[in-house]
Protein backbone atom coordinates (compact mmCIF):
# COMPACT_ATOMS: atom_id res chain seq x y z
CA UNK A 1 0.00 0.00 0.00
CA UNK A 2 2.70 1.91 0.73
CA UNK A 3 4.67 1.71 -2.56
CA UNK A 4 0.88 2.51 -4.46
CA UNK A 5 0.78 5.85 -2.15
CA UNK A 6 4.28 6.93 -3.60
CA UNK A 7 3.30 6.39 -6.72
CA UNK A 8 0.15 8.64 -6.45
CA UNK A 9 2.18 10.93 -4.72
CA UNK A 10 5.33 10.79 -7.48
CA UNK A 11 2.01 11.09 -10.12
CA UNK A 12 0.40 14.07 -8.65
CA UNK A 13 3.86 15.91 -8.78
CA UNK A 14 4.34 15.24 -12.24
CA UNK A 15 0.92 16.45 -12.71
CA UNK A 16 1.40 19.32 -11.12
CA UNK A 17 5.13 20.16 -12.88
CA UNK A 18 3.35 19.84 -16.39
CA UNK A 19 0.59 21.82 -15.76
CA UNK A 20 3.02 24.47 -14.39
CA UNK A 21 5.41 24.20 -17.59
CA UNK A 22 2.36 24.83 -19.45
CA UNK A 23 1.73 27.89 -17.77
CA UNK A 24 4.83 29.18 -18.31
CA UNK A 25 4.47 28.15 -21.97
CA UNK A 26 1.23 30.00 -22.28
CA UNK A 27 2.81 32.65 -24.20
CA UNK A 28 4.15 30.33 -26.99
CA UNK A 29 1.05 28.71 -27.24
CA UNK A 30 -1.03 32.24 -27.54
CA UNK A 31 -0.35 34.01 -30.53
CA UNK A 32 -2.32 37.04 -29.12
CA UNK A 33 1.05 37.08 -27.05
CA UNK A 34 3.21 36.96 -29.60
CA UNK A 35 5.67 39.84 -31.08
CA UNK A 36 5.79 40.31 -34.73
CA UNK A 37 9.24 40.95 -36.39
CA UNK A 38 10.13 43.59 -39.17
CA UNK A 39 11.81 41.59 -41.88
CA UNK A 40 11.86 40.87 -45.50
CA UNK A 41 9.46 38.98 -47.07
CA UNK A 42 9.47 35.49 -48.85
CA UNK A 43 8.64 36.68 -52.07
CA UNK A 44 9.93 34.32 -54.63
CA UNK A 45 12.08 30.89 -54.74
CA UNK A 46 14.09 30.84 -51.61
CA UNK A 47 16.88 28.75 -52.57
CA UNK A 48 19.35 29.22 -49.66
CA UNK A 49 20.30 26.24 -47.49
CA UNK A 50 18.45 26.22 -44.11
CA UNK A 51 21.83 26.15 -42.56
CA UNK A 52 22.84 29.81 -44.25
CA UNK A 53 23.39 32.86 -41.74
CA UNK A 54 21.67 35.03 -44.98
CA UNK A 55 18.53 33.94 -46.60
CA UNK A 56 19.05 34.41 -50.86
CA UNK A 57 15.54 34.34 -53.09
CA UNK A 58 16.10 33.82 -56.33
CA UNK A 59 13.94 36.31 -58.52
CA UNK A 60 12.84 36.78 -62.16
CA UNK A 61 12.69 40.12 -63.92
CA UNK A 62 11.21 40.47 -66.92
CA UNK A 63 13.99 42.16 -69.51
CA UNK A 64 11.78 45.18 -70.53
CA UNK A 65 12.37 48.46 -70.56
CA UNK A 66 11.36 50.01 -66.87
CA UNK A 67 11.58 46.41 -65.46
CA UNK A 68 10.52 46.69 -61.85
CA UNK A 69 10.78 44.08 -58.84
CA UNK A 70 8.56 44.75 -55.61
CA UNK A 71 10.93 43.44 -52.76
CA UNK A 72 8.19 43.45 -49.98
CA UNK A 73 9.02 44.52 -46.18
CA UNK A 74 6.82 42.78 -43.90
CA UNK A 75 5.52 42.92 -40.04
CA UNK A 76 5.58 39.57 -39.61
CA UNK A 77 3.72 37.34 -36.68
CA UNK A 78 0.13 37.34 -35.72
CA UNK A 79 -0.87 40.77 -35.60
CA UNK A 80 -1.18 44.23 -38.00
CA UNK A 81 0.61 47.20 -37.65
CA UNK A 82 0.17 48.81 -34.68
CA UNK A 83 0.57 52.16 -36.18
CA UNK A 84 2.44 53.48 -39.15
CA UNK A 85 5.94 52.00 -39.17
CA UNK A 86 8.47 53.84 -40.70
CA UNK A 87 11.42 51.22 -41.97
CA UNK A 88 14.83 51.83 -43.60
CA UNK A 89 16.41 49.82 -46.19
CA UNK A 90 19.88 50.30 -47.90
CA UNK A 91 22.44 48.46 -49.79
CA UNK A 92 24.22 45.52 -47.69
CA UNK A 93 28.25 45.51 -47.06
CA UNK A 94 29.58 43.45 -50.16
CA UNK A 95 31.19 41.17 -47.77
CA UNK A 96 27.36 39.96 -46.79
CA UNK A 97 28.06 37.99 -51.00
CA UNK A 98 31.55 36.69 -49.70
CA UNK A 99 30.41 35.40 -46.89
CA UNK A 100 27.37 33.51 -48.62
CA UNK A 101 29.72 32.38 -51.07
CA UNK A 102 32.11 30.89 -48.50
CA UNK A 103 29.71 28.67 -47.05
CA UNK A 104 27.64 27.92 -50.28
CA UNK A 105 29.24 26.01 -52.66
CA UNK A 106 26.96 26.45 -55.10
CA UNK A 107 27.21 30.65 -55.26
CA UNK A 108 30.78 30.58 -56.49
CA UNK A 109 29.17 32.25 -59.79
CA UNK A 110 27.43 34.68 -58.12
CA UNK A 111 28.57 38.37 -58.62
CA UNK A 112 27.73 42.05 -57.18
CA UNK A 113 25.35 43.80 -59.34
CA UNK A 114 26.74 46.67 -60.23
CA UNK A 115 25.59 49.80 -58.89
CA UNK A 116 24.59 51.22 -62.84
CA UNK A 117 22.19 48.50 -63.61
CA UNK A 118 19.73 49.00 -60.64
CA UNK A 119 18.48 52.27 -58.72
CA UNK A 120 16.10 51.75 -55.62
CA UNK A 121 14.03 55.38 -56.27
CA UNK A 122 12.93 55.13 -52.20
CA UNK A 123 15.12 53.29 -49.14
CA UNK A 124 12.35 54.72 -47.00
CA UNK A 125 8.40 52.65 -46.73
CA UNK A 126 6.17 53.26 -44.51
CA UNK A 127 3.90 49.65 -43.45
CA UNK A 128 0.29 51.29 -42.79
CA UNK A 129 -1.05 51.04 -39.17
CA UNK A 130 -3.15 48.10 -39.66
CA UNK A 131 -1.46 45.99 -42.14
CA UNK A 132 1.67 43.48 -42.91
CA UNK A 133 3.74 44.39 -45.82
CA UNK A 134 4.49 47.36 -48.02
CA UNK A 135 6.68 46.89 -51.45
CA UNK A 136 10.05 48.01 -51.77
CA UNK A 137 10.17 49.02 -55.71
CA UNK A 138 13.96 48.07 -57.52
CA UNK A 139 14.44 49.45 -60.81
CA UNK A 140 16.22 48.12 -63.38
CA UNK A 141 16.98 50.56 -66.30
CA UNK A 142 18.93 48.06 -68.53
CA UNK A 143 17.03 44.74 -67.53
CA UNK A 144 18.51 42.89 -70.84
CA UNK A 145 21.67 42.98 -68.92
CA UNK A 146 20.90 40.99 -66.44
CA UNK A 147 20.81 37.61 -68.44
CA UNK A 148 23.14 34.46 -67.50
CA UNK A 149 24.87 36.78 -65.10
CA UNK A 150 24.35 35.52 -62.02
CA UNK A 151 24.06 39.15 -60.36
CA UNK A 152 22.79 39.34 -56.70
CA UNK A 153 21.70 41.98 -54.91
CA UNK A 154 21.85 42.34 -50.72
CA UNK A 155 19.57 44.39 -49.05
CA UNK A 156 19.37 45.20 -45.10
CA UNK A 157 17.01 46.99 -42.55
CA UNK A 158 19.00 49.56 -41.25
CA UNK A 159 16.27 50.69 -38.69
CA UNK A 160 12.88 51.01 -37.70
CA UNK A 161 10.32 53.58 -36.46
CA UNK A 162 8.77 50.93 -33.69
CA UNK A 163 8.92 47.24 -33.56
CA UNK A 164 11.42 44.12 -33.35
CA UNK A 165 13.79 44.05 -36.17
CA UNK A 166 14.35 40.45 -37.63
CA UNK A 167 17.71 38.88 -36.70
CA UNK A 168 17.38 36.13 -39.29
CA UNK A 169 15.34 38.39 -42.56
CA UNK A 170 16.66 41.47 -41.42
CA UNK A 171 19.20 41.21 -44.79
CA UNK A 172 17.97 39.82 -48.15
CA UNK A 173 20.19 38.44 -50.62
CA UNK A 174 18.03 38.92 -53.65
CA UNK A 175 19.69 36.78 -56.93
CA UNK A 176 18.61 38.39 -59.97
CA UNK A 177 17.64 35.69 -63.51
CA UNK A 178 16.89 38.32 -66.51
CA UNK A 179 13.93 36.44 -68.51
CA UNK A 180 11.74 37.53 -71.78
CA UNK A 181 8.23 38.51 -71.62
CA UNK A 182 7.47 35.15 -73.44
CA UNK A 183 8.71 32.60 -70.03
CA UNK A 184 6.40 30.88 -68.43
CA UNK A 185 4.41 27.37 -68.09
CA UNK A 186 1.70 26.76 -70.15
CA UNK A 187 -0.46 23.89 -71.64
CA UNK A 188 0.07 22.78 -75.13
CA UNK A 189 -2.79 22.06 -77.56
CA UNK A 190 -0.80 20.91 -80.69
CA UNK A 191 -1.86 18.54 -83.59
CA UNK A 192 0.35 17.20 -86.35
CA UNK A 193 -0.23 17.03 -89.98
CA UNK A 194 0.16 13.99 -92.33
CA UNK A 195 3.37 12.37 -91.77
CA UNK A 196 5.27 8.57 -92.22
CA UNK A 197 7.07 9.10 -88.16
CA UNK A 198 3.89 7.10 -86.90
CA UNK A 199 2.40 9.99 -85.02
CA UNK A 200 -1.37 10.18 -84.55
CA UNK A 201 -3.64 12.76 -86.69
CA UNK A 202 -6.14 14.85 -84.93
CA UNK A 203 -7.78 16.78 -87.46
CA UNK A 204 -10.78 18.01 -85.36
CA UNK A 205 -9.18 17.36 -82.15
CA UNK A 206 -6.14 18.64 -80.00
CA UNK A 207 -3.42 17.12 -77.88
CA UNK A 208 -2.35 18.27 -74.47
CA UNK A 209 0.79 18.32 -72.77
CA UNK A 210 2.67 20.89 -70.20
CA UNK A 211 5.53 22.66 -70.74
CA UNK A 212 7.63 25.80 -70.36
CA UNK A 213 8.66 28.49 -72.46
CA UNK A 214 12.46 28.78 -71.21
CA UNK A 215 15.05 32.61 -71.75
CA UNK A 216 17.33 31.76 -74.19
CA UNK A 217 18.26 35.24 -74.67
CA UNK A 218 15.96 38.78 -74.57
CA UNK A 219 14.49 37.23 -78.11
CA UNK A 220 14.10 33.50 -77.96
CA UNK A 221 12.76 30.97 -75.55
CA UNK A 222 13.16 27.09 -75.81
CA UNK A 223 9.47 24.65 -75.78
CA UNK A 224 10.45 22.46 -73.33
CA UNK A 225 7.90 19.58 -72.65
CA UNK A 226 7.87 18.70 -69.55
CA UNK A 227 6.29 15.27 -70.26
CA UNK A 228 9.76 13.66 -71.09
CA UNK A 229 13.42 13.89 -70.00
CA UNK A 230 16.24 16.52 -71.37
CA UNK A 231 16.41 17.81 -73.68
CA UNK A 232 12.87 17.84 -73.43
CA UNK A 233 11.76 17.23 -77.03
CA UNK A 234 8.20 18.39 -78.28
CA UNK A 235 5.21 16.10 -77.33
CA UNK A 236 3.32 13.91 -79.75
CA UNK A 237 1.21 10.86 -79.90
CA UNK A 238 1.45 7.65 -81.32
CA UNK A 239 -0.65 4.51 -81.18
CA UNK A 240 -2.94 6.57 -78.72
CA UNK A 241 0.13 6.39 -76.26
CA UNK A 242 2.33 9.81 -75.28
CA UNK A 243 5.50 10.03 -77.12
CA UNK A 244 7.48 12.82 -78.34
CA UNK A 245 9.89 13.60 -81.51
CA UNK A 246 13.32 12.46 -80.22
CA UNK A 247 16.05 14.86 -80.62
CA UNK A 248 13.73 17.64 -81.92
CA UNK A 249 12.95 20.71 -79.22
CA UNK A 250 11.87 24.17 -80.49
CA UNK A 251 13.41 26.77 -80.38
CA UNK A 252 11.06 30.44 -81.08
CA UNK A 253 12.47 33.49 -82.14
CA UNK A 254 10.48 36.68 -81.43
CA UNK A 255 10.50 40.40 -82.55
CA UNK A 256 10.14 42.24 -79.15
CA UNK A 257 8.32 45.28 -81.24
CA UNK A 258 5.49 43.39 -82.81
CA UNK A 259 5.65 40.08 -80.52
CA UNK A 260 5.24 37.88 -83.55
CA UNK A 261 7.73 35.04 -84.31
CA UNK A 262 9.89 35.33 -87.00
CA UNK A 263 11.97 32.07 -86.76
CA UNK A 264 11.68 28.38 -85.02
CA UNK A 265 14.32 26.17 -85.35
CA UNK A 266 15.61 23.35 -83.48
CA UNK A 267 17.71 23.91 -80.33
CA UNK A 268 19.34 20.83 -80.33
CA UNK A 269 22.01 20.57 -82.74
CA UNK A 270 24.04 17.88 -84.10
CA UNK A 271 21.15 16.03 -85.62
CA UNK A 272 18.93 15.53 -88.80
CA UNK A 273 16.20 17.21 -87.99
CA UNK A 274 15.43 21.13 -88.29
CA UNK A 275 12.51 23.13 -88.56
CA UNK A 276 10.99 26.39 -90.39
CA UNK A 277 8.00 28.94 -89.72
CA UNK A 278 4.90 27.43 -92.11
CA UNK A 279 4.86 29.80 -94.70
CA UNK A 280 1.14 29.43 -94.94
CA UNK A 281 0.58 30.62 -91.64
CA UNK A 282 1.43 34.75 -91.26
CA UNK A 283 0.28 34.87 -87.69
CA UNK A 284 2.41 32.73 -85.50
CA UNK A 285 2.89 35.11 -82.62
CA UNK A 286 2.79 36.08 -79.10
CA UNK A 287 -0.73 37.66 -77.40
CA UNK A 288 -0.16 40.24 -74.46
CA UNK A 289 -3.37 40.24 -73.73
CA UNK A 290 -3.82 36.75 -73.13
CA UNK A 291 -0.09 35.42 -72.94
CA UNK A 292 -0.97 32.87 -75.33
CA UNK A 293 1.46 31.53 -77.78
CA UNK A 294 0.39 30.56 -81.44
CA UNK A 295 2.89 28.79 -83.74
CA UNK A 296 2.77 26.71 -87.02
CA UNK A 297 6.01 25.38 -88.48
CA UNK A 298 7.41 23.01 -90.43
CA UNK A 299 9.51 19.79 -89.16
CA UNK A 300 12.01 18.93 -91.96
CA UNK A 301 14.24 15.55 -92.04
CA UNK A 302 16.60 13.94 -94.75
CA UNK A 303 14.87 10.95 -95.69
CA UNK A 304 11.85 11.88 -94.18
CA UNK A 305 8.50 13.64 -95.90
CA UNK A 306 7.78 17.35 -93.78
CA UNK A 307 5.34 17.15 -90.98
CA UNK A 308 3.22 20.56 -90.12
CA UNK A 309 2.97 20.95 -86.26
CA UNK A 310 0.76 23.24 -85.51
CA UNK A 311 0.84 24.05 -81.74
CA UNK A 312 -1.18 27.03 -79.11
CA UNK A 313 0.37 27.68 -75.68
CA UNK A 314 -1.83 28.34 -73.43
CA UNK A 315 -0.35 30.44 -70.26
CA UNK A 316 -0.86 29.27 -66.58
CA UNK A 317 1.65 30.95 -64.45
CA UNK A 318 5.49 32.35 -64.43
CA UNK A 319 7.87 29.91 -64.29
Amino acid sequence: MMKLYKKIAAFSVLAVCFASCLKDDSNLLDPDKTQNVIEFANTANLISPTTSKYPLLSVNIVMDPGAVYNASVSYSGAHNAPEDITVEVGVADAGVLTFYKSQVSAASSYTLIPSNLYTLPVTKVVIPKGSRQVNLPINFPNPDQLYGKNYVLPLVIKSASSGIISGNFNTMLYLLNGINRYDGVYTLKYRFGANDRGYDLATTTWYYSDVQLVTASATTAVLRNLNASSPYPHAAVAAGLPSSIASFTPLLTFDLATNKITNITNNVTGNAKTAIPNPAVTDNRFDPATKNVYASFILKETGRSDMIINDTLIYKTPR
